[in-house]
């Protein structure tokens, strides 16, 4: 169904099926059958932290390059974590810890589970060249 601009408001059913306020956020006009994103608020209790962990120039136009992305959880649920990493120029991944979806020439996602209380470590080396 078609949406108009507007505000979207999001609601969650607590457990005694009431529904609690969550966040919202703006959208633009959009058609039938299209995507959309909404960004209704930040976790405070899942922590994300990227490092570059290696860098190597192995030639003017080539480099490799590693990264470590924790994931900490301190909620009393497990959870599930989109990393969305952009990748500049022509690049390959040489290394993962977790699978990896190619969203785009520039952009990777890895879909992560984290238990409770628990921390997790995305680990992953690519190389690119420009």
């Amino acid at each position: 169904m078609p949406l108009p601009k507007g505000i979207v408001r999001v609601y969650k059913e607590d457990k005694d099926g009431s529904l609690q306020f969550i966040g919202e956020d703006q959208i633009d006009h959009t058609p039938k059958d299209e995507k959309f994103k909404l960004k209704i608020g930040e976790a405070f209790d899942v922590i994300g932290e990227r490092i570059q962990t290696d860098y190597r120039q192995i030639s003017p136009n080539l480099y490799e390059v590693g990264f470590d992305v924790s994931l900490r959880n301190h909620k009393q649920e497990n959870v599930n974590v989109i990393v969305e990493e952009p990748v500049p120029g022509d690049w390959e991944i040489l290394s993962n810890s977790h699978p990896y979806e190619k969203l785009s020439a520039r952009m990777i996602r890895f879909n992560v589970p984290v238990a409770k209380d628990q921390e997790v470590k995305v680990k992953y080396k690519i190389r690119y060249r420009f």
